[in-house]
């Protein structure tokens, strides 16, 4: 089967009709509009939201593009009414050319974050079973065991750049969990290169020329084949040296190798087998660093919430390592990672396209139209969030604030049959790396410095994030 034959074509994407006038958007000129949304788009989004309702014309070329923030219409594009929406954006080029764009697919093929139709069906009815409870819980000593190595490493009164430290320690985390590796083999520096060099140059995939243009022998463009090539490589080699041994570990490419259709008993190719494995390690390691990354930034900056975390590990855990079982008595863990996915999500906006018309929250949009969903707007929107900037872990924990408030106020791993196949795989990471890291170590923010979330696929932090590690001296934090 064609790595791309589920991809929608052209030609049945059906023709855009015209917009209605009674959904409200900015009196921008079409490239003012794009012009404004590529240069804050966190900003600009969040803007239109509160300047013209939670369904809003965002822009018209070269993409029809509308922000959709009501979380029951969010329910519809992803749960209820999900067969209605294609994945991915239409963009439209010359000569009225439309054509389905998905940026990560540079990088991941066809794996399930990309693929769509009876593609995406087999592929997550093979994946599930690797993220049965059991298998995950199998797992957790090595989350929390490369958390404790990795901050074995820091030295009291060190500053260090937080973002790079959780990039290594989940890309850890993932090469054992994924391919039974070390950080330090060959494999892994290439995943780190190509993903370094690939997800800035994703964002721009939507864009018009941008697939002439990585073509074209510039030295970016070069570079980016070149690793995403030798990392087809590696793996491919990888994929076949698990066959030759019989494919027994319990390792994730492992698993994947020795998957079968239920239906058919047909196994997946070695092409779609590097694709999954891809689309795993990307969800396992740039997803969950980003998230902890701003989870420890939040806390750096709240004493008290720091000081209620490090007294729960310090009652629960005591002086041994966290297992999967103390995840259910840990809820101030639990709240203080929710409450960071809430203000800063590893992933901020989804797009869908419509395959037909439909109505969305009282307006009738067009066929063709592309949706943007952006767990960074509603997660800010204080009819579900009082006062929405304030990092507040209460939220999660008794009654607080829980009582009329939609499912898909927050969503930040999506929803319905596209929700992220490792959701509960990167939870308990996260909790788990989080109790390994701050029943030792206590953060704190370096003064001046200005952090600045940067939307890439990912939400990352510009430049890094620079803080200041210091050992904790007994249970009780020291001011």
């Amino acid at each position: 089967m064609s790595r791309t034959s589920q991809a929608p074509s052209v030609e049945s994407v059906p023709r855009l009709a015209a917009v209605p006038l009674a959904v409200p958007g900015p009196a921008d000129n079409a490239i003012v509009a794009l012009r404004r949304l590529r240069a804050d788009p966190l900003g600009r989004l969040t803007e239109l939201a509160r300047e013209h309702g939670p369904v809003v014309r965002v822009a018209s070329w070269p993409v029809s593009a509308y922000l959709v923030a009501e979380p029951d219409a969010i329910a519809d594009v992803l749960v209820s009414g999900h067969r209605a929406y294609g994945k991915g954006a239409v963009r439209r080029g010359p000569a009225g050319r439309r054509t389905v764009v998905q940026p990560l697919t540079l990088l991941l093929g066809e794996g399930l974050l990309t693929s769509a139709g009876d593609v995406h069906r087999r592929q997550r009815r093979l994946i599930q079973p690797l993220f049965h409870r059991q298998r995950i819980a199998g797992h957790a000593a090595t989350f929390a065991r490369i958390a404790e190595r990795r901050a074995a490493t820091w030295r009291d009164g060190q500053r260090l750049d937080v973002h790079a430290e959780m990039t290594e320690m989940t890309l850890a985390i993932v090469a054992r969990t994924l391919f039974d590796v070390d950080l330090d083999s060959e494999v892994v520096d290439i995943v780190r290169t190509t993903i370094d060099l690939t997800m800035p140059a994703a964002r721009r995939a939507g864009l018009p020329g941008f697939t002439a243009l990585e073509r074209l022998p510039l030295p970016a463009s070069r570079a980016r084949r070149d690793a995403r090539a030798a990392l087809d490589q590696a793996i491919h080699a990888m994929i076949a040296a698990r066959r030759a041994a019989g494919a027994t570990g319990d390792d994730l490419l492992s698993l994947l190798l020795a998957a079968r259709d239920d239906e058919t008993g047909a196994p997946m190719s070695d092409e779609q087998i590097r694709d999954e494995a891809l689309t795993l390690l990307l969800a396992g390691h740039e997803t969950t660093a980003n998230a902890l990354a701003w989870t420890f930034h939040l806390l750096g900056r709240d004493a008290a919430v720091r000081a209620a975390l490090h007294a729960e590990l310090d009652e629960v855990l005591g002086e041994r390592c966290p297992t999967m079982d103390d995840l259910t008595r840990l809820p101030c863990t639990n709240a203080v990672l929710a409450e960071a996915m809430r203000l800063y999500p590893p992933v901020w906006a989804m797009g869908r396209h419509l395959l037909a018309d439909r109505d969305i929250a009282g307006y009738r949009l067009p066929a063709g139209s592309t949706l943007i969903l952006s767990q960074w707007v509603v997660h800010r929107d204080e009819r579900w969030w009082p006062r929405p900037e304030v990092f507040d872990p209460t939220r999660w924990t008794g009654q607080s604030g829980q009582s009329g408030r939609p499912r898909f106020a927050y969503f930040p791993f999506g929803g319905g049959p596209r929700q992220c196949i490792g959701n509960t795989f990167a939870l308990a990471e996260g909790a788990l790396a989080l109790a390994a890291i701050s029943r030792h170590w206590s953060l704190a923010p370096v003064p001046g410095t200005d952090v600045v979330p940067v939307p890439q696929v990912t939400l990352r932090p510009a430049g890094g994030l620079p803080m200041t590690v210091h050992r904790r001296h007994g249970r009780a934090e020291q001011g």
